[in-house]
């Protein structure tokens, strides 16, 4: 049975910052159990901020797998990720509504694009405001400059310029 399970691993790989595990096989508890174990090891490692469990070729899903990718997406949120469940077919989710199971706090999505689009907030750096230097130069106006004016800001907002010159007669 150990050779069967290390035969059905998934495939897991990170794309625009989000780890995809697509599951594709059959599913039995223990690989569910391992895929599970796979998911967390590489959000550790790799540090990703999302994950996107792609089920579009999943037929069934018993109430073990589904309390398994429940509890898989609360994990995960303890290491810093957002899981989103992607690719639900209508007559699964129909049977996840009958088994009774909370998907409440479980994101979902259409597909793996919009598991993307979900996640995208959450994965994407954050852009650096850009340094503003200490010293910017002023441009100094054209023309002469009377260094005897002075600018006064009035009562009302306005620059009152005012020449300082002594009249001389």
């Amino acid at each position: 049975m150990e050779e069967e399970i290390e035969l059905s691993r998934v495939a897991m790989h990170i794309s625009r910052g989000c780890l995809i595990v697509p599951i594709q096989i059959e599913l039995y508890d223990e690989i569910i159990l391992r895929i599970q174990k796979d998911i967390l090891e590489r959000v550790k490692d790799t540090g990703v901020k999302g994950v996107i469990i792609d089920v579009s070729g999943v037929e069934i899903i018993d109430s073990f797998f589904a309390q398994a990718i429940c509890d898989t997406a609360r994990m995960t949120y303890m290491l810093g990720a957002t899981t989103v469940l992607a690719g639900l077919k209508p007559e699964v989710a129909a049977s996840l509504v009958d088994l009774d199971i909370d998907f409440r706090d479980i994101q979902t999505a259409m597909d793996i694009e919009a598991g993307f689009q979900r996640l995208e907030p959450l994965v994407r750096p954050k852009e650096e405001p850009e340094e503003i230097e200490e010293y910017e130069e002023i441009e100094e106006p054209e023309g002469e400059f009377d260094e005897d004016q002075e600018v006064q800001i009035g009562e009302d907002g306005e620059i009152e310029e005012e020449d300082n010159y002594k009249d001389e007669e």
